[in-house]
């Protein structure tokens, strides 16, 4: 990545210092130079708290660089922001001063979106916040809609009657993904239990790992996770044991290629391109709720041809597919249990 001289240097040095030295940023512009906005593109940095290897930050990068692509923006990059409010605070409010018209905050920033909305009231920023804010903009996240489909197959892949899910933290992302997972294996096994872990901790693959070894000591056979360490660990816990899992936001086959049935796929790009869209056209404010369900392209249920560690029953499979359209054409409408 090239540095601009004017905002991507101070951008790495404030990262770095917060960070331990383990952020990266730059201008990730493929043409042009000087980092000047590009005619007719929105001046766009994407803040990941992780790298582009998670599968979550991968997801939200690999979205910002199809817009970069296809001329719509002019892209900053962030990977392995701080955690911490403050830290990523002065993160973003870097990138805000810097002269960026929306910033896409790619984690649960809300406080730190809302104190760089209040300073920088010009500035658009979306992100995975709670409520609105004239400036920030909610990007939804229903991918506990695929995450029915996935219980079914696996409500009907079980062996044991017990699954299992594993999360980062009990956020209602990942608590509406595990109680969909359940709610969809029990509509094809009625049998089923589910077991539930929070590890606490979103990137570390060995306690995500650990939490799946000890889901499966416990009977569970068909798996899933939410988070990139959760996910990443799951995948090589599956992979030892030989049984079946799913994957989380991005086609995680290749980590497990005969155990992963399939992947929950979150694709970002409507969600981003619709804030861009409506930054270019002077529609960002007062700021929406950006939603993109199974309707729309925003999430899906991607099958692995190489898994092979037992056959989908072909009842369940069509039971799946008939549900699935359903969800699509709003006949059906998966119940949202995001906890307290």
């Amino acid at each position: 990545m090239r540095l601009t001289k004017w905002k991507a240097v101070p951008i790495c040095l404030a990262a770095a210092a917060l960070a331990a030295g383990a952020a990266s940023c730059g201008d990730d512009d493929d043409g042009g130079g000087g980092g000047g906005q590009a005619e007719g593109k929105v001046k766009t940095a994407i803040v990941l708290p992780c790298a582009t290897s998670d599968p979550w930050c991968k997801q939200g990068y690999d979205a910002a660089k199809a817009l970069q692509k296809q001329g719509a923006i002019d892209l900053q990059v962030t990977t392995n922001a701080p955690q911490d409010t403050a830290g990523v605070t002065r993160v973003l409010a870097q990138y805000a001063q810097g002269g960026t018209q929306l910033i896409l905050a790619h984690s649960t920033w809300q406080d730190a979106a809302f104190d760089v909305a209040k300073q920088f009231p010009d500035v658009d920023i979306a992100s995975y916040s709670f409520e609105l804010r004239d400036n920030v903009a909610i990007l939804e996240e229903p991918i506990y809609q695929a995450a029915f489909l996935a219980g079914m197959l696996a409500g009907g892949l079980t062996e044991s009657n017990t699954i299992a899910g594993s999360a980062g933290q009990d956020v209602p992302l990942c608590h509406a993904e595990l109680e969909a997972f359940e709610d969809g294996a029990k509509r094809t096994n009625k049998q089923v239990k589910m077991i539930d872990t929070y590890i606490g901790d979103w990137n570390d693959s060995a306690k995500g790992k650990q939490a799946t070894q000890a889901q499966i000591d416990q009977g569970a056979d068909v798996v899933l996770a939410c988070g990139g360490g959760p996910a990443t660990g799951m995948a090589q816990a599956i992979k030892e044991a030989n049984i079946s899992g799913f994957g989380y936001v991005g086609d995680m086959s290749s980590q497990a290629p005969n155990n992963m049935v399939g992947s929950i796929l979150y694709n970002l790009e409507p969600y981003f391109k619709a804030a861009v869209d409506d930054v270019k056209n002077d529609t960002f404010r007062p700021a929406k709720r950006y939603e993109f369900g199974l309707a729309d392209g925003g999430v899906s249920l991607q099958l692995n041809d190489g898994y092979a560690v037992k056959e989908i029953p072909a009842d369940v499979m069509d039971q799946m597919k008939q549900v699935q359209e359903q969800i699509k054409s709003g006949k059906f409408k998966v119940p949202y249990e995001a906890g307290a």
